[in-house]
């Protein structure tokens, strides 16, 4: 066990496990999943839960990176990554985001999901 956490290439893994868990957690927050039903706890995702799985997800995966300082990023690149978290949050809690995103068609939730995933990928770069 111990060899096993000490190997570098198992933390390597790490960003791409917890992307894993913030597609899905995204997918379900924007309403592109309907349900995660968790069988053996009885247990059903909700629209919160599934915002802070996605940030905790997203917290993970950028103090994993190889970068993990906001000085390192370009300024477009900060402003990519902060979409992320305030997409996710403000979909959740701020009325006017969630009225942005809440279009008539899939187009709001798809382009919510899809900014959502860009800013993860430009922070685990």
């Amino acid at each position: 066990m111990g060899s096993m956490l000490s190997d570098y290439s198992q933390l390597k893994s790490l960003p791409a496990i917890v992307g894993i868990v913030f597609t899905i957690a995204s997918l379900y927050q924007f309403g592109g999943i309907t349900a995660v039903h968790l069988e053996w706890v009885d247990y059903s995702l909700t629209t919160q839960h599934a915002m802070l799985v996605s940030l905790g997800a997203f917290v993970v995966a950028f103090a994993s990176s190889a970068t993990r300082d906001w000085a390192h990023y370009r300024k477009e690149e900060q402003v990519t990554i902060a979409m992320g978290p305030i997409l996710l949050f403000g979909h959740q809690y701020v009325e006017f985001v969630g009225d942005l995103i809440a279009t008539e068609g899939h187009f709001g939730p798809i382009l919510a999901f899809l900014i959502s995933m860009v800013s993860f990928a430009v922070a685990v770069r």
